[in-house]
């Protein structure tokens, strides 16, 4: 039977060996990623709801780009996975449907912020 101190909310939106191995790697590390998270990400998702209201395929691209290696970094693959079909989209040169994976994006960025606060705390507390 598998039992860990956090809620299994959170191992569907971060992996928590990723968390682990980022607190590992070096003091500080971990939070310094969770910061750049939380002052990056609500710019970077504010560009691309831009992007898509422009047709701008390019910056579309690119942006969800960037928000699929952010999620990758603490193993958020659900955000990860919606980042990438909007950066195919934008590849395909066709924003059909991007509006709601940009919907659920969102939805996700906010809930991986949570849980990584939560994990932050979580280290924090030993």
């Amino acid at each position: 039977m598998h039992t860990e101190s956090h809620t299994a909310g959170d191992d569907l939106v971060i992996d928590q060996q990723t968390i682990r191995e980022l607190r590992e790697e070096g003091e500080g590390l971990l939070s310094e990623l969770v910061e750049m998270f939380i002052d990056e990400v609500p710019g970077q998702l504010a560009t691309l709801e831009e992007a898509l209201a422009k047709g701008d395929v390019g910056a579309t691209r690119l942006t969800a780009h960037t928000l699929k290696g952010t999620g990758g970094n603490f193993g958020a693959s659900r955000m990860a996975a919606l980042a990438f079909a909007i950066e195919e989209k934008g590849r395909r040169g066709s924003l059909e449907g991007a509006a709601t994976a940009f919907a659920q994006l969102r939805t996700e960025c906010a809930r991986v912020r949570v849980a990584l606060e939560g994990a932050l705390t979580a280290g924090a507390g030993g």
